[in-house]
């Protein structure tokens, strides 16, 4: 759907009067309307215009996975025929979180995610983000449930698509569309440390999560190569000065890799990295993919986590979801998806 003042500019163009966005947009993101036809409070010569000018949805589900834990993958292609898949996840406590992507592809290839074999072919714009929203609160819509959560921890780096990632953040949290609460986001960057700052500088208090997945900056190149970039020592930097300008809890992930992250000695360097930040660690389990990869023991996740807790960290391992239909963490991969 096209942007709120887009849409007004557009109909005002077009000599209808600027009113019927707001009705527009209430159908479509209150509603949860799918087609024009059920907007009944709209004349007819404005329905005809907005069918053949304005899609409600610019994303184009084509296949639909569900797991055996109930998380749902669906598969979009876009205009241009590039696909992507975002995922969607219901918990106990009421949560229904979506995990969207940023990009067709990854700008960064992490040894251990399917995402960055796929390489990258281009950004998505902000109404390609949020759309993977509007399309679960359609589905969601004959239960009277709506998506509580959104983590851009899908396919791509949220950093590398700065501007339209941000522009989406405001869509999600608009009260003419989404209404949903800036501390019910969260964006996770693998390091870009440059964009940080900007990043703090957003009027909204969004959740910020880093994927750390080694605690020296040697480790970190091996298996994150932009960390040759964006150094371990600098990404650490800017992190100290976003909590001090922001007040906020980073969250950061660690996925558990058997035999290369999930030593002892690098749990001790976890704890001393971390100690004394307003912070918790996610740990992973490694998620199956192409790459030559296994996860960790659960006996070593847990000596690895007694010894981050020993330096007053506080860190817990994240339950996967939807790894049956490729959808858990690291596994999204744009073509792979099967119907079921």
């Amino acid at each position: 759907m096209l942007e709120f003042e887009n849409l007004k500019a557009l109909l005002n163009q077009n000599g209808f009067p600027a009113f019927r966005a707001k009705q527009i947009y209430h159908a479509i993101y209150t509603e949860s309307k799918k087609n024009y036809d059920e907007m009944t409070n709209l004349p007819n010569n404005l329905k005809e215009f907005l069918k053949t000018n304005v899609n409600i949805l610019n994303i184009n589900p084509v296949v639909h996975a569900k797991s055996s834990d109930g998380t749902i993958k669906t598969l979009f292609q876009l205009h241009d025929g590039k696909k992507i898949e975002s995922v969607m996840m219901e918990f106990d406590d009421g949560r229904i979180t979506v995990c969207i992507s940023c990009q067709v592809g990854c700008v960064f290839r992490c040894k251990f995610c399917a995402t960055g074999s796929m390489g990258f072919s281009r950004n998505l714009s902000a109404e390609e983000m949020t759309d993977q929203v509007l399309y679960f609160n359609q589905i969601l819509a004959p239960e009277k449930k709506r998506v509580s959560h959104v983590v851009y921890m899908g396919m791509g780096e949220p950093f590398m698509n700065f501007e339209e990632m941000k522009k989406s953040l405001f869509w999600l949290n608009g009260q003419q569309s989404f209404k949903l609460a800036s501390r019910h986001i969260t964006v996770s960057t693998s390091g870009v440390s440059d964009r940080i700052k900007d990043f703090a500088e957003i009027p909204m208090q969004i959740n910020l999560a880093i994927s750390l997945h080694a605690p020296n900056q040697e480790l970190r190149q091996k298996i994150m190569p932009q960390a040759e970039k964006f150094t371990l020592d600098e990404l650490m930097n800017e992190i100290r000065k976003y909590m001090e300008k922001t007040h906020r809890r980073v969250s950061y992930e660690y996925v558990m890799l058997n035999g290369v992250n999930d030593s002892l000695e690098c749990a001790h360097q976890l704890g001393k990295l971390l100690k004394g930040q307003l912070s918790h660690v996610n740990t992973i389990r490694y998620n199956t993919t192409y790459a030559d990869f296994h996860s960790s023991s659960m006996k070593r996740i847990r000596e690895f986590e007694e010894i981050v807790k020993s330096y007053g960290v506080p860190i817990s391992l994240r339950i996967s979801r939807g790894e049956d239909i490729s959808a858990a963490c690291g596994q999204l991969a744009g073509e792979k998806t099967k119907a079921n």
